[in-house]
């Protein structure tokens, strides 16, 4: 991928037009997602002009070559303007007028109308003989994908998308009575539990991964024999995908107050290996590239971002201001909301 187009540019501020910072910070690490550019640039896809996602995807490639244009304020109005109107027509009514909104559902129904706008169905073949317990997940979660896909795939999916597997397990036996796999996108990972605050990213992971015990009257009932069993239930990951967007889930349960604490994570070098259960385990090795920061409270607040850039550069996107990050140490922060990382490599 030649990433020397994007030298001495991307310092395209974003004018607020009225709460709209939410959009703004996730509009500039979306422009400097570079694999999604690609893909996009080449034009390999057909556009279903028939459905209102579509125009998302138009107004979208237009914004990005106006920010890519030259390093200056661009006021994005017109790319507003059609995600109100389409979120109307697909009753997200969160984003028809100008009230602040969560950064990472936005960022959620963006990425689905790019989705929506180029899907189609591909046929899929599951080929070679099971040998290991790998093997037998590797098959539930290839039919699971191989049905999506029949109906539903585009390239999207392959850079954003991963796939975890829920488990059933006998607390007895160790025998997995059900095994589900899901894809994810975005991934929400817990800074507290019931006991501690998270201090790092990786403690994050162990609260999600954490197997739930369910015995004595909260055990679970088998339908094949008709009894109530002692079982643990687990979360494991099949794999992660290329671009890895995690939410830090910063607001409590009841969503009165915002969890302010610091969560240490890497710049480069975020190693998932252990939590991964499929093929080529150690390959998920991560670096940062954007952050977008959250400051304020549940019902409000304000967004920035931090970008790293083509040239390896940090920047700080406030609205229209744009700022070289003169000490990386500032990017790690209690505002640090959602987090995205590339998998090493996948930019050569």
């Amino acid at each position: 991928m030649d990433l020397t187009k994007y030298h001495n540019k991307g310092m395209t501020g974003l004018e607020n037009l009225g709460n709209t910072c939410f959009l703004n910070s996730c509009i500039q690490v979306m422009n400097h997602t570079y694999e999604l550019n690609h893909f996009l640039d080449m034009k390999k896809y057909n556009l279903k002009r028939d459905i209102p996602d579509s125009n998302i995807l138009t107004e979208w490639d237009d914004l990005r070559n106006v920010m890519w244009s030259g390093n200056g304020v661009v006021t994005p109005r017109r790319f507003v303007i059609n995600v109100q109107q389409i979120a109307s027509i697909k009753n997200k009514d969160i984003f028809t007028g100008w009230a602040q909104n969560d950064m990472p559902e936005f960022l959620l129904f963006f990425i689905d109308c790019i989705h929506n706008s180029i899907s189609r169905g591909v046929n899929m073949k599951i080929n070679g003989n099971k040998q290991t317990d790998k093997d037998e997940m590797a098959v539930v979660c290839y039919k699971m994908l191989k049905t999506i896909y029949e109906k539903d795939y585009s390239e999207i999916m392959n850079i954003f998308y991963g796939i975890y597997v829920s488990e059933i397990i006998s607390k007895d036996t160790g025998k997995c009575h059900v095994m589900k796999p899901e894809t994810y996108f975005i991934l929400d990972l817990p800074v507290m539990d019931e006991i501690l605050l998270a201090n790092n990213i990786y403690e994050c992971f162990n609260m999600y991964t954490k197997p739930e015990l369910l015995e004595g009257e909260n055990s679970w009932f088998n339908e094949q024999n008709g009894q109530k069993e002692d079982i643990k239930k687990q979360i494991t990951f099949w794999n992660f995908p290329n671009v890895l967007v995690i939410a830090l889930k910063r607001f409590t349960p009841d969503g009165m107050h915002r969890i302010n604490t610091m969560i240490d994570f890497p710049l480069e070098n975020l190693d998932l290996t252990k939590y991964v259960r499929g093929y080529s385990a150690n390959t998920y090795i991560y670096d940062l590239y954007g952050v977008c920061n959250h400051s304020g409270g549940v019902m409000g607040g304000h967004y920035t971002a931090f970008v790293k850039n083509a040239e390896n550069k940090w920047l700080h996107f406030n609205d229209s201001n744009v700022e070289v990050v003169d000490n990386v140490e500032k990017i790690v922060s209690p505002l640090a909301y959602c987090l995205f990382y590339r998998k090493k490599n996948t930019l050569l």
